[in-house]
């Protein structure tokens, strides 16, 4: 139950992309936001067909943030295609990736009202939104106040445990109050404040926490690592991905561990 993102490295076509990913020994695959890359909004038959050729699994399909002009196609795009390959999590950036204090309510309510008008997309396609942790301040302020009025039923959280080690190591504060509604994770190691991204080990993230409060709720979906060549140790796509496919392993032992 590993799963990595296409967002691994750019360069790399996607048909090239998901060959590579077979190879390494992944079942999933998530879809990420780079839809010129992906060709989810404008060629989505294409994507599936490639996803069935090399038999993969999708997992999650990642969505826009919630104050793109486009947010509600755009979702509802990603929503329509999640259905089609059989992936039952769509994530949404709450807002921009870092925001002042003063711009909290103004993103809250932005999200929100997105919210409210997906909900009958979720139940069309029984598929549930994870709102990201982005920067641990004024981004996770949004993300706090819209899952303590959100309905679980259709919204949880996408737990990213490097973004919220930024200018770290911190208290895993996030998790301990809201473990209980994540639905989706993102995985990978940070290095220092702006490097990060990169295969768990390389940098100083304890994942041990996050692994036991995962048991603790019975998680039980696949733990996508989401990594990029741009930092990492290894530059060679191929060689990053056999070795996050077996860091992703180790953590997943670990997980069972705690069960």
């Amino acid at each position: 139950m590993i799963s990595i993102s296409t967002c691994f490295n750019y360069n790399v076509p996607l048909h090239k992309q998901l060959e590579m990913i077979k190879n390494a020994r992944f079942e999933y695959v998530s879809i990420s936001s780079n839809y010129s890359h992906n060709g989810l909004l404008d060629n989505p038959d294409r994507l599936i067909n490639l996803i069935d050729k090399y038999n993969l699994k999708v997992d999650t399909i990642h969505g826009c943030a919630a104050n793109n002009p486009e947010a509600f196609s755009i979702l509802k795009k990603c929503s329509e295609v999640a259905d089609r390959l059989g992936a039952s999590v769509v994530v949404i950036h709450p807002c921009d990736f870092f925001i002042t204090k003063d711009k909290v309510e103004l993103k809250y309510e932005v999200l929100m009202n997105l919210c409210e008008k997906l909900i009958p997309i979720a139940k069309t396609y029984n598929i549930k939104y994870a709102i990201e942790n982005l920067h641990p301040d004024g981004a996770t302020d949004v993300l706090k106040m819209a899952l303590d009025k959100l309905d679980t039923n259709y919204f949880g959280m996408c737990y990213d445990i490097t973004h919220a080690q930024i200018d770290g190591p911190r208290k895993c504060n996030l998790i301990e109050s809201y473990g209980d509604k994540i639905i989706s994770v993102h995985i990978s190691d940070r290095i220092r404040e702006f490097v990060d991204h990169v295969v768990p080990g390389e940098g100083f993230i304890d994942f041990d926490y996050m692994l036991k409060k995962l048991a603790e709720i019975g998680y039980d979906k696949p733990l996508l690592m989401e990594v990029l060549t741009e930092h990492t140790f290894y530059k060679e796509p191929e060689q990053l991905l056999c070795m996050t496919y077996k860091s992703g392993l180790k953590l997943e032992q670990k997980l069972e561990g705690y069960r």
